[in-house]
């Protein structure tokens, strides 16, 4: 049987609407549809561009208030922060208070000092808050305060130990010290503490007197105080280490 190869007419349209459509897939699928993505693309890059640039107008609109906002930020940290300290070694903490002592003619017979602990004494806000209001508590009424506040709170149930308002870095390091000298400058310490540095707390005191007999063969009368001061400071507790002092 012989095959017949020869094209009709019909055969030749067919062939050349074939053509026809693989041409126009081939031009979709390799030219058409790649631009179409290509622009899509670049319409999305286009929209961020945009939001990029609006967002930089509006940081640079606003950068002359951003300035003084910050100016007045810092003027309102830096008056708030007077009488306060920043995180301090404990040879400063030791000169902080061994200072304060001697201005009072007294002297240090032991200092202590422990290591710094995030947060301070409920008591140190309600304290601070009452002076503000009325006038500077002394240091007699400023334990009276605290006393008050832990038995409030004891009352509540719950533990004065744990009522220590843990802001950040706010530490609190306490200073224990035993000093000898009159009753008078111990007491003046005290309030000079109280009234002129809010950076300082007496947390107890206890005065106690003692009489001993000196060269001339004369009864001599001592007192001595013990006292526990907490000193607050502002900063991250680093990797130091605290420790104890005798003088």
């Amino acid at each position: 049987m012989k095959l017949d190869l020869e094209l009709k007419q019909g055969d030749i349209v067919l062939l050349k609407v074939l053509a026809c459509v693989l041409i126009i897939f081939f031009s979709f699928r390799f030219l058409i549809l790649p631009g179409f993505e290509k622009h899509q693309d670049l319409e999305l890059e286009k929209e961020n561009a945009e939001a990029q640039q609006l967002n930089m107008r509006q940081t640079i609109d606003s950068a002359p208030f951003m300035q003084e906002k910050i100016v007045k930020q810092k003027a309102a940290l830096k008056e708030v922060s007077k009488g306060y300290y920043d995180l301090m070694e404990n040879q400063e903490v030791d000169e902080l208070i061994t200072g304060l002592i001697l201005k009072h003619n007294l002297f240090p017979v032991y200092l202590s000092i422990a290591e710094p602990a995030p947060g301070i004494p409920l008591s140190y806000y309600l304290t601070s808050a009452e002076a503000s209001k009325t006038h500077t508590l002394t240091a007699y009424e400023e334990l009276d305060g605290e006393t008050e506040s832990e038995t409030e709170t004891s009352a509540d149930g719950s533990d004065p130990a744990e009522s220590r308002p843990v802001l950040q870095y706010t530490n609190t390091t306490s200073v224990s010290v035993t000093i000898q000298g009159k009753e008078s400058d111990i007491k003046s310490l005290l309030d000079d503490i109280a009234r002129n540095y809010p950076g300082i707390q007496t947390r107890s005191f206890d005065m106690s007197s003692s009489t001993y007999v000196d060269e001339r063969l004369k009864n001599v009368e001592q007192i001595n105080c013990n006292c526990v001061f907490s000193v607050y400071t502002c900063g991250e507790i680093g990797g130091g280490t605290a420790g104890e002092k005798e003088s």
